[in-house]
């Protein structure tokens, strides 16, 4: 009989990007093989009537090609594929989906907010090397949506999803390359308001530590970083990052590491982070290197009953 530990592949069909991540667990731990990331900005395609061009789906279906190819690459012994945010607004989603589950060759899982919480800190919690009794809670912050989890060790005790993203806010608050205090700090106040009465549910006495897992947070600490703020992620690292954000937006010097991101949406991204910490009063956020697509791997061995709150 076979000891070789099975490959499995998880693929999330994101409202920014679709990422690919393809691994084993060797004594515990997941051992990635494979990664993908393509930066598709899906949410940001979708037009007035809430449907996505046909030049979106396109560029889509390219990709979803060049996943499949990969994905040839491995013995793979499981995979699912699951969608976020904007594939779940999409008014032409009807269409989308049954064409990306042709070009994959695998049925493509539509998440709730709830589930892309769950699996989110999942993902967080399979890496975890905290006392199982540490009180955790995870934010996702996507282009279309954000998500809150919050449970110790394996188990989820609370999870909420708002209609909260980067490609959302940035339309709202940062179109026509207007980008200055008075719309950051609006940007942020509608953060904070649109917690609303889950604010209590994830406050500072219901938990022990925060950490931020999707890729919008990832990138932001790799800001911080290339900026001369390395550390812990913290409200006055941000705010000095965001105040080098708007300086840009007022014709001052670029942002070092911006490469290929919008100023836009990364100003997006500081004004929910920063709101989501100030409203919920967090102090440091912690940045672990998994999230969703290792939660979905972690549904894979598990089964389905590892989504129990």
């Amino acid at each position: 009989m076979s000891t070789t530990p099975p490959i499995h592949a998880a693929l999330v069909l994101g409202s920014d990007s679709f990422r690919l991540l393809v691994g084993v667990v060797e004594d515990g731990a997941l051992r990635p093989l494979d990664s993908f990331h393509a930066p598709l900005r899906l949410a940001a395609a979708l037009d007035a009537q809430g449907c996505l061009s046909p030049e979106a789906m396109d560029s889509a279906f390219d990709c979803l090609r060049t996943i499949r190819a990969r994905l040839s690459d491995h013995a793979l012994a499981a995979v699912r594929v699951v969608a976020t945010s904007t594939l779940r607004m999409a008014r032409n989603s009807h269409l989308f989906l049954p064409a990306a589950q042709q070009l994959l060759g695998h049925p493509v899982h539509v998440l709730t907010g709830e589930q892309e919480a769950v699996l989110t800190y999942l993902g967080v919690a399979d890496g975890a090397t905290h006392d199982p009794d540490t009180r955790t809670l995870v934010l996702g912050i996507g282009g279309g949506s954000t998500q809150l989890a919050l449970g110790t060790g394996r188990h989820v005790q609370k999870v909420a999803s708002l209609g909260l993203g980067t490609s959302r806010l940035a339309l709202t608050f940062f179109s026509g390359g207007r980008i200055d205090a008075v719309s950051f700090a609006a940007a942020i106040a509608s953060t904070r308001a649109k917690l609303g009465d889950e604010t209590p549910a994830f406050g500072p006495g219901r938990r022990d530590r925060a950490c931020g897992a999707s890729g919008t947070i990832h990138t932001l600490a790799r800001l911080l970083a290339d900026n001369d703020l390395a550390g812990p992620i913290t409200r006055t690292r941000l705010e000095s990052l965001a105040a080098r954000a708007l300086g840009q937006g007022g014709g001052g010097a670029a942002l070092a590491g911006l490469g290929h991101l919008r100023l836009r949406d990364v100003t997006a991204a500081l004004a929910i982070l920063l709101g989501l910490m100030e409203e919920l009063e967090i102090e440091e956020l912690e940045v672990p290197k998994t999230g969703l697509r290792a939660g979905v791997l972690a549904e894979l061995r598990h089964g389905r009953a590892a989504l129990a709150a």
